[in-house]
């Protein structure tokens, strides 16, 4: 299955929620060469293959990422690195 869904509770103001959003945007567009669009509180990410969306709430951060076939095979590898910087970003 090429789905990986993270989700993530935070005590965050919106400054800081703001500013985690951001900051986990660019990380993922530099490490998968992801493409980024915004609209509204929701960050949509693309590219070949690819294709996600970060949901920031205001208790919780979701984040969904279908994997074409190409990347599937590391699809564990990809989570295992999102919910790390995931976790880092939230501290």
């Amino acid at each position: 299955m090429g789905r990986i869904h993270i989700e993530r509770e935070h005590q965050l103001s919106q400054a800081e929620l703001n500013s985690l959003v951001s900051d986990l945007s660019d990380r993922l567009a530099d490490a998968y060469q992801l493409r980024i669009q915004q609209q509204g509180d929701a960050v949509h990410f693309s590219r070949s293959g690819a294709r996600g969306t970060l949901l920031p709430g205001p208790s919780t951060v979701v984040l969904t990422l279908e994997l074409g076939l190409l990347l599937r095979p590391f699809r564990d590898g990809i989570h295992a690195a999102i919910e790390q910087q995931l976790d880092t970003l939230l501290g």
